[in-house]
């Protein structure tokens, strides 16, 4: 069984289905009523042209009787009889505007005619023969007549697309036959008279019937639209009460993680809280300078930025405890930690299906090393093919790395922080980004000032000579921003 589609129909509301219902009955009714109205049309003016007809033989006949009992003599154009038979036939007021005329029976000539006296040449016209054409269309009928006593005969006369019913009687005492004239226009012009009032009380009951029902189907939709709302308010704050917690879950075991991978590093302290609030900062005025008032990124990349470093849980404490510097075979260790983190990401994402936080957090674990001119591991990536995530990252990763102490370092201020930065722009950071903390800086500033002072760190003013030449030349060479 075939079903019918209405695919092109794009229904967003039930208000929409209402008015897309409303629109249909209106459309119908339309079609209803032209249908309909033809039908009506030609059925009347079927009837309306018979009774015409009829009271046109009618007219004629009775007519006929008249001048035969006032008009006993055949006339003559001008004389005192054709006087008399062309006032009558001037006088005469006939429905539809309708008009009399005589003919003479031999030669179907014009006698009389309602304009005879202000167009002469009437008078060389024979029956039914038009100004303006040649033919005569009644002689035949009216030949067949019976001269001898009055009888009617109906037609229709016409030249071009004036057509006019025309009933003839036989005159026999004058030798002439009448000729009662009514244009077939009349026809049309009765049914007219009579379907418009009807097709405008049709169409206003119609469109009375459509607003009544439309509005009571409205009212059940509202009644209904009400209780389910109030049933979907429910189940939606219990969803966001549900969604919440779960998130809230979520939250705490990936910062868990997080905070468990960190932990066998005892030197950053609350490093990933600092992270979070310094990516977030930086990552809200990135986002303004583009232009966007609401991005995602601002909304994840707090959490997400946690986990850029849980890849050290396959470093071994040999290399990550380290106090000194790394040797070329334990750079290489610890240098294959965002992979290993990538590859962790990776497992979860295969069990959990895609999803947008474990994404991004994906991209900042594996990319966050990665320098503006491809100089950073693991992939080597330049400019634009780093994610954008990464690229904050590691400006916030690098800036408390910075403003940290080292067992080999003593914390830098924000001033000797904010030129390495502003040295590595086109470098290490992508220049935009080193805009954007530009602009944000007395925030991160902030951050850092309230955790040195929650720990009782007093950062020196002076970095060492060791720690300037390698922050100067390569500040991607400290040790704790690996």
């Amino acid at each position: 069984m075939t079903r019918l589609s209405f695919s092109f129909v794009k229904l967003r509301s039930k208000s929409q289905l209402v008015e897309w219902l409303a629109g249909t009955q209106i459309v119908l009714l339309a079609i209803a009523l032209v249908c309909f109205g033809g039908w009506i049309k030609i059925k009347l003016g079927v009837l309306i042209r018979e009774q015409i007809i009829a009271e046109n033989q009618l007219i004629a006949e009775q007519m006929g009787r008249v001048l035969a009992s006032v008009q006993s003599a055949p006339v003559e154009f001008g004389d005192e009889n054709w006087g008399r038979l062309q006032t009558f036939v001037e006088d005469a007021k006939l429905p539809n505007d309708g008009y009399l005329c005589v003919a003479s029976s031999e030669t179907g000539k014009l006698l009389c005619h309602p304009k005879m006296r202000t167009i002469p040449v009437l008078r060389d016209l024979s029956v039914g023969q038009m100004q303006d054409s040649g033919k005569s269309t009644l002689l035949a009928a009216i030949g067949n007549l019976d001269k001898t006593q009055i009888e009617v005969v109906t037609g229709i006369v016409g030249a071009g697309t004036r057509t006019e019913i025309v009933s003839a009687a036989v005159l026999p005492q004058i030798n002439g036959v009448l000729l009662v004239h009514q244009a077939e226009a009349s026809t049309q012009q009765a049914v007219s008279r009579i379907l418009t009032p009807l097709g405008y009380v049709g169409l206003v009951i119609g469109l009375s019937m459509i607003v009544i029902t439309t509005k009571v189907g409205v009212a059940i939709i509202k009644r209904y639209e009400n209780e389910l709302a109030i049933i979907n308010e429910g189940l939606e704050q219990t969803i966001r009460d549900r969604t919440r917690a779960l998130t809230k879950t979520r939250d705490a075991v990936i910062f868990g993680l997080a905070k468990l991978a960190e932990s066998r590093d005892s030197d950053t302290g609350e490093h990933l809280e600092r992270i979070s609030l310094f990516s977030t900062e930086l990552a809200a005025t990135v986002e303004r300078r583009a232009g966007n008032s609401h991005s995602p990124l601002v909304d994840s990349i707090g959490l997400a930025s946690s986990l850029h470093d849980i890849g050290k849980v396959g470093v071994p404490d040999r290399v990550l405890l380290k106090p000194g510097r790394l040797n070329a075979e334990e750079r290489k260790i610890i240098q294959a930690h965002p992979q290993v983190g990538e590859e962790c990401l990776n497992a979860i994402e295969e069990r959990l299906g895609n999803d947008g936080f474990l994404s991004l957090a994906k991209e900042i674990c594996a990319y966050h090393h990665e320098k503006w001119d491809g100089s950073g591991y693991p992939y080597q990536l330049v400019g634009s093919q780093i994610p954008i995530s990464a690229r904050i990252v590691a400006v916030a990763d690098e800036y408390d790395a910075l403003r940290s102490r080292r067992p080999y370092k003593a914390p830098m201020t924000h001033e000797a922080a904010r030129e390495i930065i502003v040295k590595g722009s086109g470098k290490h950071f992508d220049p935009d980004i080193v805009k954007s903390f530009l602009e944000c800086e007395s925030d991160f500033e902030r951050i850092s000032s309230n955790y040195v002072a929650a720990n009782q760190i007093s950062p020196s003013v002076q970095t060492t000579p060791f720690f300037d030449s390698l922050a100067f030349s390569a500040p991607s060479a400290i040790q704790t921003s690996l």
